[in-house]
């Protein structure tokens, strides 16, 4: 009997290099100028650029793994739209136990870091909640894939909204994975469109051109859009997000209010409000996190456009990209990593936290870090600990009887 080896797929250095950027605007959006909306004429107010989108970008990437887990890079959507690359040496019930473990993974390390200190909202729950409800598409047609993903773009936020007033009466709970901060509800669209340009190919420069084009579009029809009948409309001015009174270290069923220029600014609002409240006007609201379709629309256009220019310029200058793409193979390690920084500075005491965490230089010294580290790693040729953890952990309930043919 000869044993089958699956060959190891390449990596794509376009996506790594999106989600290591992804990885450091993160840091940006919690260190960099957090408690300020974006003005061109203040630099130190630039980080809040990526306030939002980054998470969104991160989202994306989640959902293009997803399909190079499991069903393969491409699809043929002239045929029947199914995967036509299936992934060497897998079978389907084998690449589903490799999601779910990895999504209870992701599970338990958010669980973990949304209790420690600092205000950072920890967007690992809601992967791993949507890691799982995006396994029936990876294999089901483009055209629903499509139906799907702009369903939850437009009728997710709506939800969401509905969602929140219920939870701000009865408290937080497990509903707060579906409809606050990051509600899944409507961001299981971005990951589904990172699902849909996977199967497409992002090998393809065709469909990279495309998604450039149409990322760009998206962006300019999401934000411009939302920001024309909000101001006829007279909707002016960020609205706000509703995140789990658990985030950061925080107890007790209270929600807390946050202005969508700043994660760690919070207001606290009465613990059971006599009635839902529900603040149609954050539908209008296009700044980050505001969480409506516009904003949401804006920016993942803004992320397609962001990856389908590094997947091209990676094709004829991926050295270029060499330390994004080693921050983005070392993602999860470093995002739990800079959690945990933040978390030790306001667990040491300090006077006062908030403004000595903002501003170029912390980031500058999470960025410097986080970078020499992933290179040190990549170098090495090992995977970071906890990726390896989630890798181990993947393929742990696999067959220990080695395929034979």
């Amino acid at each position: 009997m000869q044993h089958v080896i699956a060959p190891t797929r390449p990596r794509l250095a376009g996506l790594d290099a999106a989600r290591g950027l992804a990885v450091l605007g993160m840091f940006a959006a919690h260190v960099g100028a957090a408690d300020r909306l974006f003005d061109w004429t203040d630099p130190s107010s630039w980080p809040d650029l990526v306030n939002g989108r980054s998470s969104v970008l991160f989202a994306l990437c989640a959902g293009v793994s997803l399909v190079l887990l499991t069903t393969g890079p491409r699809a043929d959507p002239e045929t029947t739209g199914r995967a036509t690359t299936g992934r060497p040496g897998g079978g389907l019930l084998r690449d589903r136990r490799h999601v779910l473990a990895r999504a209870a993974v992701l599970l338990a390390i958010g669980a973990l870091l949304t209790l420690v200190p600092g205000g950072v909202l920890v967007i690992l729950p809601t992967y791993a909640v949507l890691f799982v409800a995006a396994l029936p598409f990876l294999r089901l047609r483009l055209r629903w894939v499509v139906l799907a993903t702009a369903l939850s773009l437009g009728v997710g936020p709506v939800l969401a909204l509905a969602g929140q007033a219920v939870v701000e009466m009865s408290g937080s709970g497990i509903a707060d994975l579906l409809f606050v901060g990051y509600p899944a509800v409507s961001w299981f669209g971005v990951v589904l469109a990172g699902v849909l340009v996977a199967r497409l190919g992002l090998d393809r420069a065709a469909v990279l051109r495309r998604m450039l084009v149409i990322g760009t579009a998206m962006a300019v029809v999401g934000y411009g859009g939302g920001a024309l009948l909000g101001s006829a409309l007279g909707v002016v001015g960020p609205v706000g997000m509703l995140v789990p009174a658990t985030s950061g270290g925080g107890a007790g069923p209270v929600s807390k209010t946050v202005p969508s220029g700043g994660p760690d600014v919070v207001q606290l609002r009465p613990e059971f409000p006599p009635f839902p409240q529900i603040q149609w006007a954050r539908l209008l609201d296009v700044t980050p996190h505001s969480g409506s379709s516009f904003e949401l629309v804006g920016a993942l256009g803004v992320a397609l456009a962001v990856l389908a220019a590094l997947c091209l310029v990676a094709v004829r200058l991926a050295s270029v990209l060499l330390p994004l793409r080693a921050v983005g193979r070392l993602a999860l390690t470093l995002y739990c990593g800079h959690v945990l920084a933040i978390g030790a500075w306001f667990a040491a005491g300090n006077p006062d936290p908030v403004p000595a965490l903002h501003g170029w230089f912390p980031f500058t010294v999470l960025a410097v870090v986080a970078v020499v580290t992933a290179l040190l790693v990549d170098r090495s040729g090992r995977r970071g600990p906890l990726e390896a953890l989630t890798r181990r952990a993947s393929r742990a309930l696999d067959d220990p009887r080695p395929a034979t043919a």
